[in-house]
């Protein structure tokens, strides 16, 4: 990786890791006042996953842990463009995020629902099925519809 790249991306990284720090011990205390101590079941989605374009590029980096996603997002020329981080939850394949913390502050507080489906190691989303921002209009209208697919990020 070049110097420059790393220099563009290196504040995107940190905000991630800062909002997921955050988000972490906040709900950790939540879940220490509101319930007992027991064992959850894991999310079937929860690790690391990255969105590859047809042209074998990855275009986002998602991670899910424990009910909090964090992601970052970069275009087709490699730059940077998008970082976000919230809590999500799955009903069936009903897959629905709430945006904590978004590069785009108009997002922060947005809730948006997405169908998925997961065949082994490999993630199909389709959305958006609906988009509410936090004053709670309803905003699906302005966003274009999408399916992607995601792979298990390498380690």
């Amino acid at each position: 990786m070049h110097m420059n790249q790393f220099k563009s991306l290196l504040p995107s990284l940190l905000f991630i890791l800062s909002a997921t720090a955050i988000v972490s011990c906040n709900q950790n205390e939540k879940k220490a006042e509101s319930q007992p101590t027991s064992t959850s079941s894991t999310s079937p989605i929860e690790g690391e996953w990255e969105t590859v374009s047809a042209d074998g590029k990855i275009t986002q980096f998602k991670m899910w842990h424990d009910g909090f996603y964090s992601l970052i997002m970069q275009d087709s020329l490699g730059k940077w463009t998008a970082a976000a981080a919230g809590s999500y939850s799955i009903d069936g394949n009903t897959y629905k995020e709430t945006i904590r913390y978004h590069s785009n502050p108009e997002y922060v507080g947005a809730s948006d629902w997405q169908t998925f489906e997961l065949k082994g190691d490999t993630l199909y989303f389709k959305g958006f099925d609906k988009v509410v921002y936090a004053d709670g209009s309803d905003k699906t209208s302005q966003f274009d519809k999408f399916e992607e697919k995601r792979v298990r990020a390498n380690k």
